[in-house]
């Protein structure tokens, strides 16, 4: 078998030309006769056939189910794989007729879906048919007649597409998505990299990536790439390339983790075949060890370890703003209930204030002992430096989330970067790629004009280097009165920060 490649699937019901038709979706290309996609293909016609729509809402999760011939003329689509271009350089796709042969409901991303994204939105329509497509699969044959498939031929795809899926996929590690986004047969194979941002949910069914997709871009493969880039490993499928969390728009990639979803389907296999979680969590320690959660209220946010023998923490000041109204209170480990211990605001700027910092101590007892103190960068931070960020931005009960990006500004008083900082990974660190060190601390990312539009990929940063000399300065001395050096009344670093005359921040 060889690796599975992208694929682009177009109802038959379209009939423009396909060179100019923008309403297709990806595919995984198995083999030369199977293509594995994911149920929002269905999207735009579900709702065209009551037979169709019952047929796939009654599917058992976790149950393979052959379509019935009396749907077959409904599932039929044009297959466009391995794009070419002829004599005058112009696009020449070769086009192949498929037709879903079976599907099946993943029972672990039903369950994920429904309890960690109960309150997310993956399009602005989202409408029921989007929720219960979310989690299917659907198995589409190529040239052949769909009349005649069983399931063992079924399960023999399946399994070996398992045999090439990555089975521990790890936070960080650099990731391709291959697509065709918005559906246009002009686009198909097209990449976007980036890195796995978070592994969630049952068996870790669900990979949050910030690498790019787009819509159309759905049932494309997400491929690992190793350390030597010689070659890709498929680990995932897309699933939700637009996403909202909170009414903010969140500009990460969902995609179903192949290992876990292929393994709950081909349940003969499944005790042989079960991947070892303990691999992953090992492989996950050392983005981990440096970075907390922090509660005030019912808000939280992200801290760092600066200090591990005195207990000091470094946060922002508004993820405290509750505080002392409020008690504050640092997780040490978000798969430990018991690891939440209470934690004394030492210091915080004030309200709108450069540079939003707020210091917190524990007890030094109550540190996790497997945290370690974060290691503050000492040498000049470089224009395009590669960098992620670590956080909490989307839920209290999942481990961090981590973005890949860039230094795309650096000044004395402020950094830039393309990480994807959505709201919660204000106090998350930002880290050298080359070196480790943490060059800086989100606070915020931009607003449109008007306020109605966040971009979570304009990131602003409190560089090292600013908070740095009074931090080290109150672990010599245990004075607070040294961090008030922490608050800054310069009229151009203030303006800086108030993005003026160009965005408003968050401050």
């Amino acid at each position: 078998m060889e690796i599975p490649s992208s694929a682009l699937l177009l109802h038959s019901s379209i009939v423009e030309d396909p060179l100019t038709s923008m309403r297709g979706s990806s595919g995984i290309s198995i083999s030369k006769n199977w293509i594995l996609t994911h149920g929002t293909a269905l999207s735009s016609i579900v709702n065209k056939s009551h037979a169709l729509s019952t047929f796939l809402t009654n599917i058992t999760a976790g149950e393979l189910t052959i379509v019935p011939k009396t749907l077959a003329s409904q599932l039929k689509f044009r297959v466009y794989r391995d794009p070419s271009v002829d004599s005058n350089g112009r696009p020449k796709i070769l086009e192949h007729i498929g037709g879903v042969a079976a599907a099946w409901t993943c029972p672990l991303l039903k369950k994920t879906f429904d309890d960690f994204f109960e309150t997310w939105n993956f399009s602005k329509s989202s409408d029921y048919d989007d929720r219960f497509l979310r989690s299917m699969f659907l198995l589409v044959r190529v040239e052949l007649d769909v009349s005649i498939v069983e399931i063992p031929a079924i399960e023999q795809e399946l399994s070996c597409l398992l045999s090439h899926a990555l089975r521990n996929p790890t936070r960080g590690s650099f990731v391709e998505i291959e697509s065709t986004p918005l559906g246009y047969p002009v686009f198909i194979g097209s990449i976007a990299r980036g890195v796995i941002s978070n592994v969630v949910g049952d068996d870790g069914c669900v990979i949050m990536t910030d690498a790019h997709a787009f819509p159309g871009g759905e049932g494309g493969p997400i491929y690992v790439i190793p350390p030597d880039c010689k070659r890709r490993i498929i680990s995932a499928m897309v699933i939700a390339p637009l996403s909202w969390c909170r009414e903010e728009w969140v500009d990460y990639t969902f995609g179903a983790n192949l290992a876990p979803c292929l393994i709950s389907i081909l349940e003969k296999n499944a005790s042989r075949l079960r991947p070892s979680i303990t691999d992953r969590e090992n492989a996950n320690e050392a983005l981990d060890r440096s970075v907390v959660l922090v509660r005030s209220g019912i808000s939280w946010g992200t801290g760092v370890l600066i200090d591990k023998d005195t207990g000091t923490f470094l946060t922002c000041s508004h993820v405290v703003s509750e505080a002392p109204e409020r008690e504050i209170s640092i997780v040490m480990g978000t798969n430990n209930s018991n690891s939440r211990v209470r934690a004394k605001l030492v210091y915080r700027t004030s309200e709108n204030q450069p540079y939003d910092v707020a210091v917190l101590r524990v007890n030094p007892r109550d540190v996790d002992p497997s945290l370690r103190s974060v290691r503050l960068t000492d040498t000049p931070i470089v224009k395009g430096e590669p960098v992620i960020s670590v956080g909490f931005p989307f839920s209290s009960r999942i481990r961090p989330t981590v973005s890949s990006g860039v230094i795309s500004k650096s000044m004395d008083c402020a950094l830039l970067t393309t990480c994807c900082s959505p709201s919660g990974t204000s106090g998350g660190p930002i880290i050298s790629r080359i070196t480790g060190e943490m060059l800086g601390m989100v606070v915020c990312t931009a607003l449109s004009m008007d306020g109605t539009v966040v971009y979570p990929r304009i990131s602003l940063a409190v560089p090292v280097t600013a908070l740095s000399e009074p931090l080290r300065e109150y672990l010599r001395t245990d004075n607070p009165d040294v961090l008030q050096a922490l608050t800054c009344n310069d009229a151009i670093v203030r303006k800086i920060w108030n993005f003026y005359p160009y965005l408003p921040s968050k401050l």
